[in-house]
C-alpha cells in the first residue's frame, strides 16, 4: 500500500511539472526563421535581402583579413535558406551561419574585397513580409545614397543646363549630342506588375528599353543611355538625379508596362506629369502604384526632405512641363502605329520618377502585362522591336522640331530653315521637289500654296526637311 502511494505521488508530481510547462511554453517567444535570402548585384553596390517569418533586431559589424560582415540576431533560427543563397558573381562570395551561446544566429558574409555595410529593417508591404535588407557599397561611395549604375556609353559629367537656354557646351562637329536617358521601371527586389503567366513587368520594360537604346544609337546626333543596365532596384530619386546630373540628359523616358484588376483593361498610354491631379482614375491609381516601388524595393525615405525637394522642384518645373507633354504626344502617336493605345491624347499623373526641374520627362506604360493578349505581344521579340521603334521615332521627331541649343540637331535644323530655291525659268513644283528629294504635297504645305500653278520666275520657296 505504501509504495502504491508514493508511484501515485510520483506520478502526480511529473504530471504538475508537465501541465507547468504547457502553460509556461506559449509565453515565451517563438524564434523568428530566415525564409529565403536574395542577392542583387548592381554595378556599384550589392543588395542582400533576408526574408523573416516575423519581425527582429540585429547587429551589425564587419571584421578584416579577410573582408566579412557579421549580423547578430537575437531570438531567430538557422534554416536551410541560409545554404542555399545564390551569390550571382559578386563580391559576396559565401555565407555561413551558426546559433551563439547566448542565443542569437550569427550570419557572416565572406566578402572578396572591403565594403561598406549598411542595413535596415523593412515592415510587411505588398508581397513581401518582414525583411532585413543589408547594402554592401563601394568604398568611398556617398554614404546613405543608392547606387549609381553605370550605363553604357556614358556622356560626360557637366553642369546642369537649362532646357531652355543656349549655354557653352563641349562641341563635336557641328554641335554636341542630344542626351536621352531611358529608365527600364523597378527592378531587383521590385518586379513591378506580374502578368497571368509569371511574367514580370522589370524583365519586360528592361528588354524594351535595350531596344530602344539600340535604336537611337544609330541615329547621327543622339546618344542613348541607360539607367538601369541589369536586374537591380534604384531608387525613384535616384533615376532622376541620375539624369540629371549624371548624364546631363536632354530627356528622361520612363518605360513600364500597365497592370489592373480588370484583365481586359488594354492598350499603350504616354504619361507626362501633373501637379494638379490626374487625368483620369486611372491615371491617378497607376501614378500611386508606381510611386510605392520605393517601398516595395526597399528605401527608408525622408519625408521631410522630400517635402523640401518638391516645392524647390514645383518652382522650376513649368518649362520642362511643357516640352514634357510635345514630346509625350510625338511618341504615343507614333506608337498609335503599332500597336492598340488605351486613350489617343497624353495623360497626366503626379508620378515621382518624372519630378525633374529641368529635363522634359515621361512614362511610357508600353501596354497592359495584366491582359493574358497583351501579356503575350509584351514578350513577343517582334512587338517589342515594333514598339521601341515607334518610341524612338517619337522622340527623333520631337528633337527634329525642338532642338535644344549647341546640339547637332540645332545646327541641322538652323541650315535646314535657311535652305531656299530661287525658281528659274520653266521649273515645276515637281520637278524642284524630286530635285531636293521632298515630298510634292509637304512642299506646298511648307510655302502655303494651294495649287502647282501659283508659281513664278525669280520666286523663293522654303525647302522642308526631306
Amino acid at each position: 500500500m505504501q509504495l502504491q502511494t508514493s508511484w501515485i505521488g510520483a506520478t502526480l508530481a511529473r504530471l504538475s511539472l508537465l501541465l507547468a510547462a504547457l502553460i509556461v511554453a506559449p509565453l515565451l517567444p517563438a524564434a523568428e526563421q530566415i525564409s529565403s535570402v536574395r542577392v542583387w548585384n548592381a554595378p556599384d553596390n550589392t543588395r542582400v535581402v533576408f526574408d523573416l517569418t516575423g519581425p527582429v533586431t540585429h547587429q551589425l559589424f564587419t571584421l578584416n583579413a579577410p573582408d566579412r560582415v557579421v549580423i547578430d540576431i537575437p531570438n531567430a533560427e538557422k534554416t536551410r535558406a541560409l545554404d542555399l543563397v545564390d551569390f550571382k558573381g559578386g563580391p559576396l562570395v559565401n555565407v555561413r551561419s551558426a546559433a551563439q551561446a547566448n542565443g542569437d544566429l550569427r550570419v557572416v558574409l565572406d566578402l572578396d574585397r572591403r565594403l561598406n555595410p549598411k542595413s535596415f529593417l523593412l515592415k510587411p508591404s505588398d508581397q513581401y513580409g518582414h525583411r532585413l535588407v543589408i547594402d554592401l557599397e563601394q568604398v568611398g561611395a556617398k554614404a546613405g545614397t543608392a547606387a549609381r549604375p553605370q550605363a553604357p556609353a556614358a556622356a560626360p559629367v557637366s553642369q546642369p543646363k537649362s532646357y531652355s537656354t543656349a549655354k557653352s557646351y563641349s562641341t563635336m562637329g557641328s554641335g554636341r549630342d542630344i542626351v536621352v536617358a531611358i529608365d527600364a521601371g523597378h527592378g531587383g527586389e521590385d518586379p513591378g506588375a506580374i502578368g497571368p503567366s509569371g511574367t514580370r513587368e522589370k524583365d519586360i520594360v528592361l528588354q524594351i528599353s535595350r531596344r530602344i537604346y539600340n535604336v537611337l544609337k544609330v541615329e547621327q546626333g543622339i546618344k542613348p543611355v541607360l539607367i538601369r543596365t541589369g536586374d537591380y532596384f534604384v531608387p525613384l530619386a535616384t533615376r532622376r538625379e541620375m539624369a540629371r546630373r549624371k548624364y546631363n540628359a536632354d530627356l528622361f523616358v520612363s518605360v513600364h508596362a500597365d497592370a489592373f484588376d480588370n484583365h481586359r483593361a488594354r492598350g499603350a498610354s504616354v504619361f507626362a506629369l501633373s501637379r494638379r491631379g490626374a487625368t483620369s482614375t486611372l491615371a491617378r491609381v497607376l501614378a500611386e502604384k508606381e510611386n510605392q516601388s520605393d517601398a516595395i524595393g526597399g528605401v527608408q525615405i525622408n519625408n521631410a526632405d522630400e517635402m523640401v525637394t518638391s516645392v524647390i522642384y514645383d518652382l522650376a518645373m513649368e518649362g520642362s512641363m511643357e516640352h514634357s507633354i510635345k514630346v509625350g504626344s510625338m511618341v504615343l502617336r507614333e506608337m498609335g502605329g503599332v500597336t492598340h493605345l488605351h486613350k489617343k491624347q497624353l495623360e497626366q499623373a503626379g508620378f515621382a520618377v518624372l519630378k525633374s526641374p529641368d529635363i522634359p520627362s515621361i512614362l511610357v506604360e508600353t501596354g497592359f502585362i495584366s491582359n493574358p493578349t497583351e501579356e503575350r505581344n509584351l514578350k513577343s521579340q517582334d512587338h517589342q522591336v515594333k514598339l521601341s521603334r515607334a518610341i524612338g521615332r517619337g522622340i527623333i521627331a520631337y528633337f527634329d522640331q525642338h532642338p535644344p541649343p549647341g546640339t547637332y540637331f540645332a545646327a541641322r535644323k538652323q541650315q535646314r530653315d535657311a535652305q531656299q530655291h530661287r525658281i528659274a525659268r520653266g521649273e515645276t513644283l515637281s520637278e524642284i521637289a524630286q530635285r531636293y528629294r521632298v515630298d510634292l504635297a509637304a512642299l506646298m504645305q511648307y510655302n502655303q500654296l494651294t495649287t502647282t500653278d501659283l508659281i513664278r520666275e525669280g520666286q523663293v520657296l522654303r525647302i522642308p526637311h526631306s
